[in-house]
């Protein structure tokens, strides 16, 4: 699955990038240091650490296209698409599935904010981006190649947890992020690979 891989950049935090075929997606764009130009940004919640105003800004062209959630209208009322848990759009050459992130104890994130993960497939690989979430018995509903699932264990699920929902959703590759800055670090990314039982591809941390 090392082809899956391809094209992958974490910034930090839950901010991903994937270029694949022709495309370029965000997820959540945080200090992101390099030119780019999104065709897609995808938008989790809107924690400071995940709604970068001035991120999104310097990824955004004219033709980018922004989906966020829409309890997020009053934060980003200029988005081309609102999505709820269950919804599915179906873009040209970019479909997408709104799922559920939240805590199940924790009050970080709560059911009611109506806060996203999104999966979605690009040039045959199907990702799933967890964005800040627990382990929910949703994710055994989720089919995957890569999922990107945060470790970080005091706002989100950590590392055993993180291998749970890898499982859930049959992921061959687990990418860990929501780590190394305030919560979790190499001990976790140890957890987690002795917790799951496929790849565990660990990116460079950035600077």
């Amino acid at each position: 699955m090392s082809d899956s891989l391809e094209g992958i950049t974490w910034f930090r935090g839950s901010s991903v990038r994937i270029r694949r075929e022709g495309l370029e997606i965000h997820v959540d764009p945080l200090r992101v240091d390099e030119d780019s130009e999104a065709d897609f940004v995808l938008l989790t919640h809107p924690h400071y650490d995940n709604f970068s105003e001035d991120d999104i800004a310097r990824v955004r062209g004219e033709q980018t296209v922004l989906i966020a959630p829409v309890t997020m209208k009053k934060q980003l009322d200029d988005a081309d698409h609102f999505m709820r848990p269950g919804d599915m759009l179906q873009l040209d050459g970019f479909d997408v599935l709104a799922v559920p992130a939240h805590n199940v104890e924790k009050k970080f994130h709560t059911p009611e904010d109506g806060w996203l993960g999104y999966v979605f497939s690009v040039g045959g690989v199907t990702y799933y981006h967890a964005g800040d979430t627990d382990f929910l018995p949703s994710m055994h509903g989720i089919r995957c190649d890569v999922a990107f699932l945060p470790i970080g264990g005091h706002y989100t699920m950590g590392a055993e947890d993180a291998a749970r929902a890898g499982e859930a959703c049959r992921a061959e590759v687990v990418v860990p992020i929501h780590w190394g800055d305030v919560h979790g670090g190499e001990e976790e990314i140890d957890r987690l690979r002795e917790s799951f039982p496929r790849s565990v591809h660990v990116p460079e941390r950035p600077d």
